[in-house]
């Protein structure tokens, strides 16, 4: 130890000490910078990133030791080998390359110790070679214990400061790798010059061919400045671009491509921003505005999607061109929009807000050829009377939002407390919903289909009902659109279509059994196959079977339906159209449509021998029928004029309550004991 200090303090010039040092320390500050970069680059960019943070590294460890050994003052003539010292920066350099792609290709902890060791084995290797390049009238004679203690000094601290940065704690810890490479430099530099003796030999003698340390001085300032400016560029050429980038994905990740409004990450990041103002400042209000754009899914349908982007563009350009101070619109998604409002003191300043938005929604737009029209349905909660979790407040002004579309007079919504608890009503229905099947509440109930002329008996259309185990029994007008909406009628179609076909085999009579299909049953893709195992495990005959299809089924993919429309036809089972008259009629339909049956909805037929208008519908479809050679089944058939006036116009069936209300099971089972009633006396 007494003898590193006498060599650092007594045989050293301390100016070019310390400039040694600054060299270490900028030279290692960047390698390590470069190494963690190494560490994540990929494919061709790691190649060019391991070679040149291998120059640096290596060019930090070569400079490092001959400005040191400049420094040095041994006091006689001395002088150094060129081929051997370009030797030593090649050294340096390869033994680089080898420990860096350690570093940069392993991914376990322990490949970070060997990638180390070999920097530590590399600058050790490095520094004898150079130190063999050093002439001097005589010969070095080394101590062998202080050789070996500055190769493993140098090895332990290298490992130390790979370690640090390919397995780092916090993002500060490459400064404490390049503080472990500047130590193993210097630690392993001077513990090597503390490690020889000079034998003076009158018989050696330095050639005057030799590098002289003016020489070799500019040489390495020359070598060690262009490196590292090489390095410095690279560095912040790829800093800035990795930035720039960054702020660009940023920006990105923030915004909606489409319509270039923040979306709804941004949406998040700003409520997050108000909820914690809101914290801070106990007098500070939010409005959270859900709103959906009203006839969008038509502007779609009829003119195309590209119109449909630049109906959301011109509502988007319109929206964000208006804000004012405190307020924001993001696009939540699809044809939704989400406002925010702060700072206000009053809920009229919000409702303004709603309604200049509303206005600028509205306002006809121009897309290409054509001019689109849309509304909008404006939901709102308010901080002032909603609570101030803005979470909640985004929830409550979504059901405000859906009272608004329920309800076309008004456009814009205030919550209340009454919608929050529909909407819990309607989430704890659903929950009821999907153990209905499995608890055993559904019920089938059935209604006489009768041939008008006879009164005779033909079939029965299956109705269901729920008997809710607290609600009691709940109507279908409620159930059904809920099941509709969440996709659960499929599963109860297919309970209603099993059990109606189980029924209809027990009965003594072949009656057919008529079932409603629902939209969402017609595009399952394995609708077909569910109802050929249960025509097949039922054994009812096909012909018997009849399922009534309504018009929005139709509407909403013509293509499918007619598909799945004619393979039902082939098993044999029939169609009919259920509910004419009540959505989008036309004769192209029943042209198109393979119908067996049209079934004139109920609304028709109510008081039809006293209303003219009711007549005329009922009699141009009896027509149309006729026509078309299509049987017509009346439907809600409760007085004998109604019958009467159905049996003038030649209808072929009715059904109502007229033959008696919708059976149980064992009424049905009783009724075949006994003559059907014609009447419904």
């Amino acid at each position: 130890m007494y003898r590193v200090i006498e060599c650092l303090t007594q045989e050293h010039d301390y100016g070019l000490v310390a400039v040694a040092a600054l060299v270490c320390i900028i030279g290692s500050s960047l390698t390590a910078l470069m190494s963690l970069r190494l560490i994540k680059s990929h494919g061709s960019r790691k190649l060019v990133q391991l070679c040149l943070t291998s120059l640096i590294a290596g060019a930090t460890i070569w400079s490092t030791h001959f400005i040191a050994m400049l420094a040095y003052e041994p006091g006689f003539a001395h002088g150094y080998e060129p081929f051997t010292t370009g030797m030593s920066l090649a050294i340096a350099v390869f033994g680089l390359i080898v420990a860096n792609a350690i570093l940069a290709y392993s991914k376990n902890w322990y490949f970070a110790l060997l990638s180390g060791s070999v920097f530590g084995l590399t600058v050790s290797a490095m520094h004898y070679t150079g130190m063999s390049a050093y002439l001097l009238p005589g010969q070095l004679v080394w101590d062998p214990a202080r050789v070996h203690a500055s190769v493993l000094m140098g090895a332990a601290l290298g490992a130390l400061a790979h370690h640090r940065i390919a397995v780092p704690v916090t993002r500060y810890c490459w400064i404490g790798g390049a503080i472990f490479m500047v130590v193993a430099i210097c630690s392993m530099h001077f513990t090597a010059m503390s490690a020889f003796t000079i034998e003076f030999s009158p018989l050696v003698q330095v050639p005057p061919q030799v590098i002289s340390d003016q020489t070799l001085g500019v040489i390495i300032l020359s070598v060690t400045f262009l490196i590292l400016l090489v390095g410095f560029a690279s560095f912040s050429i790829e800093t800035n671009l990795e930035h720039q980038a960054r702020d660009q994905l940023h920006r990105a990740a923030l915004r909606d491509p489409l319509t270039n409004l923040p979306n709804r990450m941004h949406l998040n990041q700003r409520m997050t921003e108000l909820a914690a103002r809101m914290e801070r400042d106990e007098t500070e209000r939010v409005a959270v505005l859900t709103i959906d754009l009203n006839l969008f899914k038509e502007v779609n349908d009829l003119y195309g999607h590209a119109t449909g982007d630049i109906v959301l563009q011109s509502v988007a350009t319109r929206l964000s061109a208006s804000l004012e101070k405190h307020e924001f619109v993001a696009r939540a998604g699809g044809d939704e929009f989400v406002a925010l409002k702060s700072n206000f003191r009053r809920v009229d300043q919000v409702m303004a807000f709603a309604e200049r938005l509303h206005a600028l929604i509205i306002d006809p737009i121009v897309a290409g050829d054509v001019s689109v029209s849309v509304g909008a349905s404006i939901g709102i909660s308010t901080s002032i009377d909603d609570g101030r979790e803005l979470r909640v407040l985004l929830h409550n002004s979504d059901l405000a939002m859906y009272r608004a579309k329920a309800e076309p007079e008004r456009h814009i919504c205030l919550f209340n407390v009454e919608m929050d608890q529909q909407s819990r009503e309607k989430l704890l229905m659903i929950h009821d919903l999907r153990q209905a099947c499995d608890n055993d509440e559904f019920e089938l109930v059935y209604q006489l289909q009768n041939d008008l002329q006879t009164l005779d008996p033909v079939g029965f259309e299956v109705l269901l009902r729920w008997n809710h185990p607290t609600r009691g029994g709940v109507s279908p007008a409620t159930f059904i659109p809920i099941a509709e909406e969440t996709g659960l009628i499929r599963d109860i179609g297919l309970w209603v279509l099993r059990t109606a076909c189980k029924e209809a085999m027990s009965w003594p009579e072949p009656y057919s059994i008529a079932v409603n299909v629902a939209p969402q049953q017609l595009v399952q893709p394995s609708f077909l196959e569910h109802v050929s195992d249960i025509l097949i495990e039922t054994r009812l005959p096909p012909e018997r079977l009849e399922l009534e299809v309504t018009e929005a089924s139709i509407i909403d993919d013509q293509a499918h339906t007619l598909t799945v429309m004619h393979k039902l036809k082939k098993m044999g089972i029939r169609i009919a159209m259920d509910d004419f008259g009540t959505g989008y009629s036309s004769l192209a339909t029943l042209q198109t449509f393979p119908f067996d049956k049209i079934k004139i909805d109920r609304s028709f037929i109510q008081d039809v021998h006293k209303d003219q208008q009711r007549a005329a519908i009922v009699r141009s479809t009896l027509l149309l029928g006729a026509a078309l050679d299509i049987p017509v089944l009346a439907e809600g058939v409760e007085m004998e004029d109604e019958l009467t006036f159905l049996r003038s116009e030649n209808c072929n069936a009715v059904q109502g309550f007229y033959f008696g209300k919708p059976m149980s099971r064992d009424q049905v089972h009783q009724t075949f004991k006994k003559p059907f009633p014609k009447t419904g006396s």
